[in-house]
């Protein structure tokens, strides 16, 4: 079972990344525990997973990194929506709700 949920989150992850950056800028921490608490647990992200696809979104120009001074010696890369990635996220936001109501048609829950 969880399994399945694994493959079906790939699927999805970019755009809940963006999703997740359009509220606001975030470090990589701040996104896999936002994850793990918008969904009750049942999304993680681990890290391993996530710097990968902000760092294909950036390079792609849908996110942009800046760095900020956090005491005395540390400092933390933010990630910040762009323009051509809120479009990104519109687009495939789209395509995901369309999918998804069809795909519950067929199982017989539109209801939901």
């Amino acid at each position: 079972m969880e399994q399945n949920r694994d493959e079906f989150k790939r699927g999805v992850t970019e755009m809940l990344v963006l999703l997740m950056l359009s509220e606001g800028d975030k470090y990589g921490y701040q996104l896999t525990h936002a994850f793990e608490e918008k969904t009750d647990g049942v999304y993680t992200m681990v890290e391993g997973t996530l710097y990968p696809i902000l760092y294909k979104l950036e390079d792609a120009g849908c996110i942009s990194s800046y760095t900020v001074k956090v005491g005395v010696r540390r400092t933390r890369k933010l990630y910040k929506l762009e323009a051509p990635g809120a479009e990104r996220l519109k687009a495939l936001r789209e395509d995901y709700l369309l999918l998804t109501r069809q795909i519950l048609r067929l199982l017989g829950e539109d209801e939901l």
